[in-house]
């Protein structure tokens, strides 16, 4: 019996499912990142763009990249990169994916100390500053020491930082930051933490969670805003954009192919 063929959803049905977690997309956002070469759709003969299941889990984890980490186009383009040549933490599998859980959250998968270097790509000297500089700290497990999901993610994005001649020592700061942070947050929920009742306790861990969720985002737009003076202003992306025809007389012989003349929303979808 022959394998059933792999469904394929024009740009308008893509914004329609990716609304479902991000109600701000646009199709001028979507045909923005294809031409960033962030996402390469396939093309029938008639040019239009079809979309597989990948090329959807991809754009949600450029969008999730984008709403939940503030990284530039040029970092996440280098994570797609990796993402297909095989260079890639669990972390990022699983983000790609939509997946919940623990590897998500922290962003790979636990990895022993002798083994985490060379996973990330990072000498192990590196490895050995980090934990001095305590931005990383190993956990005790009956096989030997690790690094969980949590400390991975760490190590990957400070990887990320020596790609602009930034040294272990200088990732300091940010552990002082975050120290205060946490004291800070803590201070609001414990007294709910110390109440007996386990419905309260729950109640305070998802307002933990929201006020770190709140906490990285006025972080990220605290710090947008100080160098916004270097940043180049740009256009909205939702402004719809004019576009080439791929193939001369393609637009025509769509219109005879469908027995008639094409509808302005199956136009806008090409």
């Amino acid at each position: 019996m022959a394998a059933a063929e792999e469904k394929k959803y024009g740009i308008g049905e893509v914004q329609e499912l990716l609304k479902k977690e991000f109600p701000d997309i646009t199709i001028s956002k979507i045909r923005f990142l294809e031409k960033e070469g962030l996402i390469v759709p396939e093309r029938t003969e008639s040019g239009y763009r079809k979309y597989n299941r990948t090329h959807i889990k991809q754009l949600s984890y450029i969008l999730r990249l984008q709403r939940e980490e503030y990284l530039p186009l040029s970092v996440i383009k280098r994570k797609i990169q990796d993402l297909t040549s095989g260079k890639v933490v669990a972390g990022d599998l699983t983000v790609m994916a939509g997946q919940a859980g623990e590897a998500q959250i922290g962003g790979a998968v636990p990895v022993s100390v002798d083994l985490a270097p060379s996973r990330l790509g990072l000498s192990p000297e590196t490895v050995k500053e980090l934990v001095e500089y305590n931005i990383v700290k190993p956990r005790e497990g009956a096989e030997g020491d690790y690094f969980g999901s949590a400390e991975m993610k760490v190590l990957a994005i400070a990887k990320e930082f020596f790609r602009y001649g930034v040294e272990p020592r200088h990732l300091r700061m940010f552990t002082q930051f975050v120290s205060r942070e946490a004291s800070f947050i803590e201070q609001i929920i414990r007294p709910q933490l110390q109440h007996k009742d386990p419905n309260t306790k729950r109640g305070a861990i998802k307002d933990m969670e929201s006020l770190m969720g709140l906490a990285q985002m006025f972080t990220g737009a605290l710090l947008q805003d100080a160098l916004s003076r270097y940043l180049p202003r740009t256009a909205p992306l939702d402004i719809d954009e004019e576009e080439e025809p791929d193939q001369p007389g393609a637009e025509g012989m769509d219109g005879v192919g469908d027995g008639g003349m094409q509808s302005e929303e199956t136009t806008l979808e090409q």
